[in-house]
């Protein structure tokens, strides 16, 4: 993949991914902010749910947008976004000003996730899609994991003047030059759907789309897939207390082994698929994560559990840009947006699955948790031996 990539494309794909991991900002954002302004739970969880609900709202709407003005004019929209939501907590530090902040990186998260995969069909061949895409995510992972140090450093060594907000202007700079580089990079132009229906119509078209088993079925593993992801982050801490009757900082490690364990498996994929049939690993990978879940229903050895834990880091990283890579390369060019648009839309499995998540772990103690995330898992490994690589659908 990296032999038939120029330098400077390379670079630029890189900086966009990195846009990508702005929004685990508000994880730790979350926790300063209810400390610094006093907030109740209540009120500090509104912050995450105002980037979730926009994957349910606008990912149709922006694959609508992308159609009339292009997909790489779009990656560029969703970026200088994400820069207005970086900027507002520098010029206004209030909660309102934040709940704004959180809305505009939602907007620009969603957004890029509807237009930056699409955009990289454009300049990638179809055979180093998926390797492009898991790097990708390597490069995502690196933002995602250096938010909390870079805001948890300048809580305890700026505190007083921009305290966590000190990774904002980090941020900031990474962003202009990745919107800079892509403005100087060419990007071939695709293949424009027609624009002459009316909005109802092209709404219609692009549900239309989940007619097609091949749509349906990777839209639910989209949503397993992401459900698992953000519920393995909430769960494993949880599951180790009880299990292990460790402290919550203590167990908190388990979260760190998680991202820690995605951001090496993310880095050697694009390398492993060099070699190996993107199929057979997806199914391996998938096959670590159904062993470790099940493994984690009784086990309470912190060991096997941390192990387990890392086993649906590793595995996990590499199931979406597998089967996002080979579902798009079967439409055809102009249904591409809409297609991503669905895919983006998914991802509200990251809020679904949490709250039936915590709803089974009332009922069943981390036990539940851990069994809804088996079902997802267990879907998504059926999906994997019913995936077609290498052949178009249409």
């Amino acid at each position: 993949m990296m032999k038939i990539i120029a330098p400077g494309l390379l670079v630029t794909l890189i900086l966009c991914y990195f846009t990508e991991g702005f929004v685990d900002i508000v994880g730790i954002a979350t926790n300063m902010v209810q400390q610094d302004m006093a907030q109740n739970q209540t009120r500090a969880s509104l912050m995450p749910s105002l980037v979730f609900i926009w994957f349910l709202l606008i990912s149709v709407p922006s694959g609508l947008v992308m159609d009339r003005i292009g997909r790489k004019r779009m990656v560029q929209i969703s970026i200088l976004i994400g820069l207005i939501a970086l900027l507002l907590p520098l010029l206004g530090y209030s909660f309102p000003v934040i709940l704004l902040a959180m809305s505009l990186m939602g907007i620009s998260h969603v957004a890029l996730q509807v237009s930056l995969k699409p955009m990289i069909t454009n300049v990638v061949p179809g055979n180093d899609l998926a390797g492009m895409m898991s790097f990708g995510q390597f490069a995502k992972a690196i933002i995602s994991f250096s938010a909390p140090l870079l805001a948890g450093w300048g809580a305890i060594h700026m505190a007083g003047s921009l305290g966590w907000r000190a990774v904002l202007p980090v941020f900031l700079l990474i962003g202009t030059c990745a919107l800079l580089a892509l403005s100087l990079t060419p990007v071939p132009q695709e293949q424009r759907p027609d624009n002459r229906a009316g909005l109802g119509r092209r709404f219609a078209d692009c549900f239309s789309l989940l007619h097609n088993p091949l749509v349906a079925l990777t839209f639910i593993a989209v949503l397993c897939h992401v459900g698992i992801n953000v519920g393995m982050n909430i769960t494993a801490p949880k599951l180790l207390m009880e299990r292990c009757e460790w402290t919550l900082a203590r167990a908190a490690k388990a979260s760190s082994l998680y991202f820690l364990m995605r951001t090496i498996s993310s880095f050697c994929t694009p390398f492993i698929l060099s070699v190996i049939d993107k199929k057979k690993y997806l199914i391996f990978c998938l096959s670590l994560m159904v062993t470790a879940l099940l493994l984690m229903l009784s086990v309470k050895t912190p060991a096997v559990l941390f192990c387990a834990i890392g086993m649906i880091g590793f595995g996990g990283v590499n199931v979406y840009p597998i089967i996002f890579s080979e579902a798009i390369l079967s439409m055809e060019d102009s249904r591409r947006n809409a297609f991503s648009s669905l895919m983006a839309m998914a991802f509200v499995g990251g809020a679904l699955f949490p709250t039936l998540m915590g709803m089974a772990g009332d009922r069943m103690g981390q036990r539940g948790a851990v069994l809804l995330m088996g079902i997802g898992a267990a879907y998504l490994l059926g999906y994997g031996l019913w995936m077609k690589t290498g052949k178009a659908v249409r």
